[in-house]
């Protein structure tokens, strides 16, 4: 047995609004890419960096996911990250 899911549609610059007004109402945001792009960045700037906020981007056969701490670019090339 699946229990129902609640959702509610909403414009992008309503979400983007709604983020700002109160972010609590919030759980999880489902987008495209590019408005989700957006609005985790405006989400990031609520808390106040956007080191504070992963994200993925999930598609039928791949997914990319943007970890909290960054893509580390000092220690791009030196073989000791680990992804």
């Amino acid at each position: 047995e699946r229990r129902a899911v609640a959702y509610e549609d909403m414009l992008v610059d309503a979400a983007a609004y709604n983020l700002v007004i109160n972010p609590r109402r919030f759980d999880v945001m489902v987008t495209t890419n590019l408005f989700g792009d957006i609005l985790s960045d405006e989400a990031a700037g609520i808390l106040g960096s956007l080191g504070l906020c992963a994200s993925a981007n999930l598609g039928r056969s791949m997914a990319l996911f943007e970890p909290i701490h960054g893509s580390a670019p000092d220690i791009a090339g030196q073989g000791i990250a680990n992804p």
